[in-house]
């Protein structure tokens, strides 16, 4: 069996999707399993041991003709069994419409028109389920469809996800003691936990450094954050900022050597979740029913406020983050760490 996974992005997103790599090598073991990724994402997947072979969609792909056409050289160069439009949007529909495979298979409620492009549309999905769920029910389905298993045991656990022998196997050189990774932000700027509460949050660790560092990541392109850490990381002797100072692979290095995890909703959130790794994420503009920690021993800190969650990008105030108060996260931290 010769399978495509489309899921470009986000980096949540494409580590949600592990678990259903995960179920589909398990009834196919012999199958061969091609991925297409962003090239922002690609680092995590690189060498991974279920996947055949990645194929990189960047950004600007479909508006240049020589990057387009040499993208689908090799996208056409596979007829596949099943091609498996994980994402859901124009873009997965227009590269699942191109592919050559028996089966074209996605949610009939994917977004932007990208159904279009199926010839196999399973029934709506419910957009309150979690995003790790909904990727395992198109999953099965596909296995019911190529496998012809009349009956396919239920998945009451979410099976692991594997990642490559590189991070598996790998510690970063700088390490010297136990330690805490703190990811203050996220692509959307309603997610982020105030900068204030952040340093009210390090201020209550000061006993709690005698035995762990905090760690404080982030992207390069986070400018203003990169500042704060900095400035963080001067004025306390246990905190240490990694903002735009690693890959992706050593940032999931980093998340798999850790004693616990304090996060926003974003996509290393859900490495940890990948690694279970004690964790405690922050939501007030989105939903930790559909994107919250799913593995793993977790603690979720959101908002009352009816307007939570508004899955806006933008906001006047952070009333829904300001909800979440650094002495009660201190006290989970505390329990997660003991």
């Amino acid at each position: 069996m010769k399978f495509l996974i489309i899921k470009l992005s986000s980096l949540g997103d494409v580590v949600q999707t592990l678990p259903s790599l995960t179920l589909l090598k398990k009834y196919f073991p012999s199958s061969q399993i091609d991925w297409i990724v962003d090239e922002r994402n690609a680092e995590i997947l690189k060498d991974h041991p279920y996947i055949n072979k990645l194929i990189i969609f960047s950004k600007d792909t479909l508006f240049s003709f020589q990057k387009f056409f040499r993208f689908l050289k090799n996208l056409r160069s596979e007829k596949y069994d099943a091609v498996i439009d994980y994402q859901g949007l124009f873009k997965s529909g227009i590269i699942t419409g191109l592919a050559k495979t028996k089966y074209k298979i996605g949610f009939s409620n994917h977004r932007e028109g990208s159904p279009f492009f199926y010839n196999f549309k399973l029934p709506p999905y419910d957009k309150n389920l979690h995003a790790v769920k909904r990727y395992l029910i198109l999953t099965k389905k596909v296995i019911e469809i190529l496998g012809k298993f009349e009956y396919l045991e239920l998945f009451e656990e979410i099976p692991d996800p594997i990642f490559s022998s590189d991070i598996l196997n790998k510690n970063l050189e700088f390490i010297r003691k136990p330690y805490i990774v703190f990811i203050p932000s996220a692509r959307w700027k309603t997610k982020w936990w105030l900068f204030s509460y952040w340093e009210r949050l390090i201020e209550l660790c000061k006993e709690t450094a005698e035995n762990f560092d905090i760690f404080i990541t982030g992207s390069f392109s986070d400018l203003e954050l990169k500042s704060w850490a900095q400035e963080i990381e001067r004025k306390y002797p246990y905190v240490y900022s990694l903002v735009g100072k690693l890959s992706l692979r050593e940032l999931s290095i980093l998340i798999k050597n850790s004693k616990a995890v304090v996060s926003v909703d974003t996509g290393p959130m859900h490495i940890a979740s990948a690694f279970k790794k004690p964790t405690i994420a922050f939501f007030g503009p989105t939903s930790p029913e559909r994107t919250g920690p799913w593995a793993g021993n977790y603690k979720i800190f959101k908002s009352s406020l009816p307007c939570s969650p508004c899955f806006k990008k933008k906001c006047k105030d952070w009333k829904c983050m300001a909800k979440i108060k650094p002495e009660e996260v201190k006290k989970t931290l505390d329990e997660l760490l003991s």
